[in-house]
């Protein structure tokens, strides 16, 4: 018990210091990048959660779908799960793809936090990122029309000043029609 206690503070420590030290101003990781405008390649690859052979992460979008890359083992994703679970009440079509994470670990976070996902998908060794053009960092998002055009990105959770504007955007593009 008591390390369960340990461990919480310190993972409420490490959010709270992410939210505090990116929460206040503009980041230089928010806003649109180089794949904004683009279609998603067919270079970026997903499995299922379960296995399986890979395949386009295109293939994923229906309508507008909100593309969320995370990981069980980084904390601002656990911080913006909430965020994502008020996104799926409203109607949005979140799908979720784990990077560099194990599908048990991902699987654990899921049922300990909610899964607030459409479809879980995976990216083991985290290539995807790499093929879309981003960071290795996550999480990110993205806002992908139908036609498989990225229409939004953002960088980081989606909690503090950055992640507020950014849900602006996510629900304008993405939001129920």
């Amino acid at each position: 018990m008591r390390r369960s206690i340990v461990a919480a503070v310190i993972v409420v420590g490490l959010v709270g210091y992410f939210i505090w030290s990116h929460g206040s101003g503009p980041s230089p990781d928010a806003g649109p990048t180089g794949i904004v405008g683009r279609d998603l390649p067919a270079a970026a690859q997903v499995t299922s959660l379960t296995g399986g052979a890979p395949y386009p992460l295109s293939q994923e979008v229906v309508g507008v779908t909100v593309v969320n890359f995370f990981g069980s083992w980084c904390a601002p994703c656990r911080a913006e799960n909430p965020v994502l679970l008020q996104l799926q009440r409203e109607g949005v079509r979140v799908v979720g793809v784990a990077v560099r994470d194990d599908p048990a670990a991902t699987q654990r976070f899921l049922d300990d936090l909610g899964d607030p996902f459409f479809r879980v998908l995976s990216d083991r060794p985290g290539q995807t990122l790499t093929d879309l053009g981003l960071d290795g960092d996550v999480p990110q998002t993205l806002v992908v029309a139908a036609d498989g055009q990225v229409l939004f990105h953002h960088a980081g959770a989606l909690v503090g000043t950055d992640g507020e504007a950014a849900l602006v955007e996510i629900r304008e593009l993405a939001g129920p029609r």
